[in-house]
């Protein structure tokens, strides 16, 4: 796994920036920087956040929610954790799990929510059934509940940026070239170096595919194994009256 300042380094030694020699350990450090140094760092940053941004579902991003429900309130409990939500997962909602007595909850829109449950007298206290999550993002449950029930969810923070030497992108280790690439086309931009561009742009394009196959929902099915893709061969000398080619499989 990188860090900010290994991705940093792997940026300024690849492209010889400020005149870095390959495998030089420049910077050492991304605090303080000025020049192309600094421009290096904050070509990092940018880049990891830019890839953080793109999808507000990246699986990376996922965060469990737990818990307890108050007696008389139908209100939610705040995530106590250091999580900010950015969107929750609107499938994810369940009272009591884990127990015999586990229930789904159902998800409205907030205008549906106002339209549909809040008029009318107030409600008894009983289980709840449905949640909204309302304009200030809390969220509300349609009755107030009648236990401490326990309320999990998943929800998708907002991503965080990276500050110091050693915090490290959140996405998969597998895949913090792809900053290096995104930052490598900045610096490619500015410099107007065509030629940098067009290699990283391709291994740009080739990595954010794999991460958004491996990290978005249902991405898991775009992709293929090579094994599953039949190979055609011309065999010279193979004679079929129909079809002078076969198919081999390794």
């Amino acid at each position: 796994m990188s860090t900010y300042l290994e991705l940093v380094q792997e940026l300024v030694t690849e492209l010889g920036i400020g005149g870095a020699n390959q495998g030089a350990t420049v910077p050492t450090t991304v605090s303080n920087q000025t020049g192309q140094l600094w421009n290096a760092v904050n070509w990092i940053k940018q880049a990891n956040n830019n890839i953080n941004l793109m999808w507000a579902d990246w699986r990376y991003l996922s965060v469990e929610y737990a818990e307890s429900l108050v007696v008389s309130s139908a209100d939610v409990t705040a995530h106590s954790g250091s999580e900010s939500v950015k969107k929750w997962d609107r499938s994810s909602f369940w009272i009591n799990r884990s127990l015999t007595s586990a229930a789904p909850l159902t998800f409205l829109s907030w205008e549906d929510f106002r339209r549909d449950i809040l008029p009318g007298p107030a409600s008894d206290d009983a289980k709840p059934a449905i949640i909204t999550q309302q304009r200030d993002d809390t969220l509300l449950l349609d009755v107030p509940c009648d236990d401490t029930y326990a309320l999990t969810a998943e929800f998708y923070k907002y991503p965080t940026l990276l500050a110091s030497d050693n915090d490290t992108p959140e996405m998969p280790a597998s895949f913090h070239r792809l900053i290096v690439c995104e930052a490598a086309i900045k610096y490619a931009n500015k410099e107007a170096a065509a030629e940098i561009i067009s290699g990283m742009e391709a291994e740009y394009d080739f990595l954010l595919a794999k991460l958004q196959t491996d990290q978005l929902l249902g991405g898991e099915f775009d992709d293929q194994y090579s094994q599953d893709i039949p190979l055609v061969m011309d065999i010279p000398g193979f004679e079929d009256t129909a079809d002078r080619s076969t198919r081999w499989r390794p």
